[in-house]
């Protein structure tokens, strides 16, 4: 456990990507069940609407601490995590 707190502090980046996926996954399964129910999508929108303003900020941690590579690699880490699943799985739900 010592090892993986580790890997996740040489970078802060990486903690806010894994709460990222965490977000994303608490969302769209909560968007799954009320989508067998009649729902709407808000919560999907919430979650593109916040990861559009995380992405950022977690792309210039990521630069300050990796360099340009990893600002540009978190960013579209983030894009991907953020934006793009949670659109794709509220539409295949």
């Amino acid at each position: 456990m010592h090892d993986i707190l580790d890997w996740l502090l040489i970078n802060p980046a990486r903690i806010m990507v894994a709460l990222s996926i965490a977000f994303t996954i608490f969302i769209g399964l909560s968007e799954a069940g009320g989508k067998t129910t009649g729902g709407s999508g808000w919560l999907t929108l919430f979650r593109v609407g916040t990861g559009a303003l995380f992405t950022l900020p977690t792309a210039v941690v990521a630069g300050i601490f990796g360099g340009i590579g990893a600002f540009f690699g978190y960013l579209l880490l983030q894009i991907l995590v953020c934006i793009i699943i949670p659109m794709v799985w509220v539409d295949k739900a």
